[in-house]
């Protein structure tokens, strides 16, 4: 069962941190590219921006937190070594669509907690 510890390990692995920072490029370009007529548009469309041009800082600002979001939390996350490479690292069972979809359903959220939109009641 994963607990704080695993959790925020899973958030300070450098692997784990590329995946989420691709994730979080890709939501971020379907974004821009989404209908002006989308609810938010425009504050989602001003985070997405800020994504954009400033990806390693919203990835480390996003990192504590998405690894206990659903989309991540919920599935195993243990530490596996490469004995032969002397390599090792913490990983999850959760995919690239999972992050994905978690970074997407929490859009809305990321961009209220960036200052572009307010926050809902």
């Amino acid at each position: 069962m994963n607990d704080s510890f695993t959790q925020q390990a899973l958030a300070s692995d450098p692997h784990f941190r590329q995946r989420v920072r691709s994730a979080l490029s890709t939501v971020a370009w379907q974004i821009v590219n989404e209908a002006d007529n989308t609810v938010n548009h425009a504050a989602r469309l001003s985070y997405a921006q800020q994504v954009i041009r400033t990806l390693d800082s919203e990835t480390t600002t996003v990192l504590p937190n998405i690894v206990f979001r659903p989309n991540v939390n919920n599935f195993t996350t243990s530490y596996v070594f490469d004995f032969p490479l002397q390599i090792g690292q913490v990983v999850t069972a959760a995919g690239d669509a999972d992050l994905m979809s978690q970074i997407a359903t929490d859009w809305d959220d990321l961009a209220a907690a960036a200052g572009f939109l307010e926050p809902a009641p």
